[in-house]
């Protein structure tokens, strides 16, 4: 035999009580995290450019470091700091530091509820 129960709670007598809306008081506090606070563009503009070009020819191309590393001494990129041809192993350097960095920028934080108080005035 299964007995159904009709208009039944389990809120406490507390919360049934009837209260208008202005006679109540919340408090709480919201602790939020994010990693876009300070500056992200440490990049200059031809380092971005030359990371999303490594980034578009290894993920979506599937080409190898030293297959990149021909493409682009083909389109005339050179290394930053000493101008050199770019080989295999700086393709590497710079995809897996590029790929850190936006994990690291791009990362999320769920945001954080507590000391949940509420109180009905009089």
């Amino acid at each position: 035999m299964i007995l159904i129960l009709k208009n039944h709670s389990t809120v406490t007598d507390w919360f049934k009580r009837e209260v208008s809306y202005n006679s109540i008081m919340m408090t709480f506090t919201i602790c939020i995290k994010t990693s876009t606070l300070t500056k992200t563009t440490h990049y200059t503009g031809y380092q971005q450019k030359l990371f999303d070009e490594i980034k578009r020819l290894k993920d979506i191309e599937g080409y190898g470091y030293k297959r990149i590393s021909y493409i682009l001494y083909d389109k005339g990129y050179r290394s930053i700091r000493t101008d050199s041809i770019l080989r295999h192993n700086y393709i590497y350097s710079i995809y897996k530091k590029g790929k850190i960095r936006e994990d690291r920028i791009n990362r999320y934080f769920k945001p954080v509820i507590k000391d949940i108080m509420v109180y009905e005035s009089l």
